[in-house]
């Protein structure tokens, strides 16, 4: 595809965006565009016309858009929906999604320039009418299947990276937990790199059951995480736990090393193990039947120890991926984006950008 064919296409795919994101028929926009017909409008939304420059501007003004909206493909104009896991339910998010957006659209943008094969998108056999048993069975079909070992925890990014499901780490605020985002080229779950590493890692697997089965039971926009679990709560968010504890926590491998004696601090190195939360194993055992709601609820009614008396357990993760790093790299070297606009895109520092890359044990693309 030649330059100019790109460029008509871009435009074509962006028209079309921001007149739907504002509600607008062809026929309203062409009204506003002074256009004869509406088959005007629609031979370029096709990409089968130009828009003039002139036209183009037109088009600015009528969407309330900059023209070069229009014009650049690291500006987002892609369809994403979210599902959050936040502690606040009346948080504005209009930010951070917009924020996704970019993530999403800067990762699949340098794909295709790139030549990267889109991958294909990996989903789970699963309904709201499946029962937690299912969810959890299918976890651990996950767990033997690509062999994940008696700690799923401490590998669970190659099961991402089999499932073609991109995870990345952002300072995000503690309100936070992560969210789940999907678009028509991409699966991505995002998590809170302040968070605790067992939080992080449950967040982790709950945000890969949505992503999995997004199509077939499309998770509520916010979960409420502070909410008890009961039946308050949306039964996707509750089989997306039952899901979330069977991934993290092999019922073979918790059994064989589950003491005889159940309290918290039995239960914490057994936690440090699967790199979870106490809170996390408490629950697994119940769904598992080895100790009732009741005994749970004592459990849980103790103070416990932030971190699981690890301080490891408290230090941030690195972020973003290393997975995503690798594509921006190569889009950097190849001159595709510059960096400035790479760490604008993404709302980090170029500093930080920087650190991310060591962390990540790669090479950095740029000189600081």
């Amino acid at each position: 595809m030649d330059r100019q064919t790109e460029q008509q296409q871009l435009i074509a795919q962006r028209i079309t965006y921001f007149r739907k994101a504002r509600g607008l028929k062809q026929q309203e926009l062409s009204d506003l565009l002074a256009f004869n017909q509406r088959q005007t409008l629609s031979d370029i939304e096709r990409g089968e016309r130009q828009v003039k420059p002139t036209e183009l501007a037109l088009f600015a003004k009528a969407l309330d858009v900059k023209p070069m909206a229009f014009l650049d493909a690291f500006e987002p104009a892609v369809d994403v929906e979210f599902s959050w896991r936040t502690n606040d339910e009346n948080t504005a998010l209009a930010e951070f999604e917009q924020r996704g957006r970019n993530i999403i659209n800067l990762l699949t943008t340098l794909r295709r320039k790139l030549n990267i094969a889109p991958a294909s998108i990996s989903s789970l056999p699963l309904g709201e009418r499946n029962s937690y048993e299912d969810a959890q069975n299918a976890a651990e079909k996950l767990v033997a299947e690509f062999d994940l070992g008696p700690y799923p925890g401490k590998v669970l990014h190659k099961l991402y990276e089999a499932l073609n499901v991109d995870c990345i780490y952002l300072d995000l605020p503690k309100f936070i937990s992560g969210a789940a985002m999907v678009s028509d080229e991409a699966l991505l779950a995002v998590i809170n790199a302040n968070e605790v590493r067992g939080r992080r890692n449950f967040d982790k697997a709950h945000e890969l059951f949505h992503c999995l089965t997004w199509r077939t039971m499309k998770p509520m926009h916010i979960d409420r995480v502070q909410i008890p679990r009961s039946n308050k709560r949306s039964r996707i968010e509750q089989l997306a736990d039952a899901f979330a504890g069977a991934l993290l926590m092999p019922a073979e491998s918790l059994l064989k090393v589950l003491p005889e004696e159940i309290s918290l601090e039995t239960l914490t190195p057994i936690a440090n193990g699967f790199e979870v939360s106490v809170d996390a194993v408490i629950w697994r055992l119940v769904s598992m039947k080895r100790i009732s709601s009741l005994d749970a609820q004592l459990l849980l009614k103790q103070e416990r120890i932030p971190g699981n008396g690890n301080s490891d357990n408290l230090k941030p993760h690195a972020l973003l991926s290393r997975s995503y790093l690798l594509v921006l790299a190569k889009g950097i070297e190849n001159g595709l984006v510059s960096v400035r606009r790479a760490s604008t895109l993404l709302n980090i520092s170029i500093d930080a950008l920087h650190a991310a890359f060591q962390q990540h044990d790669l090479e950095t693309p740029f000189d600081m």
